[in-house]
């Protein structure tokens, strides 16, 4: 059987020492999710805008960052 080696893209060591707020800093500039959120708003149109796509959006990022269980 072939053992396929995985890349790592970083070091797990680099980032136990950041902060909760740094996590989610460096998540945040890091997901390419521009390209989504252009959609999510194009097909919000001129709807509602209560709860805004992108500050949902980064709710869920910040919720999986800090470990909440709920959302």
């Amino acid at each position: 059987m072939a053992i396929i080696p995985q890349l790592q893209f970083f070091s797990w060591e680099a980032m136990q020492p950041l902060g909760d707020l740094e996590r989610l800093q460096l998540v945040l500039e890091t997901i390419p999710d521009e390209p989504l959120m252009r959609i999510l708003e194009d097909a919000r149109g001129r709807g509602r805008n209560d709860y805004p796509v992108r500050a949902m959006w980064n709710t869920v990022l910040a919720g999986v960052v800090f470990q909440h269980p709920t959302i």
